[in-house]
């Protein structure tokens, strides 16, 4: 109730419990054989908050302005690396979004302080192992490794970024000094690579659909 009061009044409790219902779905829709009461209750409470933040971020018109934008960033550098046969230069994933290197770099910084720069490596992100169905767990693995080896293909400048932030929990203005750049292009830079991996993880997906297709 406490979320409730905090909402403008043009946020009902109505809204909020059919966007619960939308998580809650879900989480029916991808329960699995294994899973057993406990493990679906705290499953399920999951999904239903996520939907919930997810419903109140889709009011908020900068935020969904931004979430297009990252989408483009992303979907621009998965085609851009297939056309190119390799991992595409900032100018040139710029110039393919119609804006300049300046514009291209303060959209990243933009989206970065709105919270949609974060490296989710699966939906399953918070769970402990032991709460996860094998099937689930092997999904997960799987996907980790599909993360490993775009973390690999990226440019040494942006695979050092990533290492210093998550491996080593440097601040960016710690990242900055080290790399010689100011606090903000460090953010930009981490931002950069998060898309690049997002972009790789699209065409990974794509590749994998061609294939069972062609198996078929």
């Amino acid at each position: 109730m406490k979320t409730v009061r905090s909402l403008p009044s043009s946020v009902t409790l109505d809204d909020l419990l059919s966007a619960g219902w939308i998580g809650l779905a879900e989480a029916l829709q991808r329960r699995t054989s294994g899973m057993n009461e406990e493990q679906f209750e705290a499953y399920a409470s999951h999904r239903v908050q996520g939907a919930i933040l997810d419903y109140l971020r889709s009011l908020d018109p900068l935020s969904r302005k931004l979430r297009g934008a990252s989408r483009r960033i992303s979907d621009t550098t998965a085609e851009l690396a297939s056309r190119l046969g390799r991992a595409p230069e900032e100018e040139e994933i710029a110039g393919d979004l119609g804006l300049s290197l300046e514009s291209y770099r303060q959209l990243l910084t933009q989206i970065a302080e709105a919270g949609l720069a974060r490296l989710e490596l699966t939906e399953n992100s918070g769970w402990l192992p032991e709460q996860l169905s094998p099937e689930a767990l092997a999904t997960e693995h799987e996907l980790v490794d599909h993360v490993a080896t775009a973390v690999d293909e990226l440019p040494e400048r942006l695979r050092t970024v990533l290492g210093l932030y998550y491996q080593e929990d440097c601040s960016f203005r710690e990242i900055g000094e080290i790399l010689g750049v100011t606090e903000s292009r460090a953010c930009q830079l981490h931002t950069e690579a998060v898309h690049r991996i997002r972009g790789k993880m699209k065409n990974n997906r794509g590749t994998q659909i061609v294939k069972a297709v062609q198996s078929a």
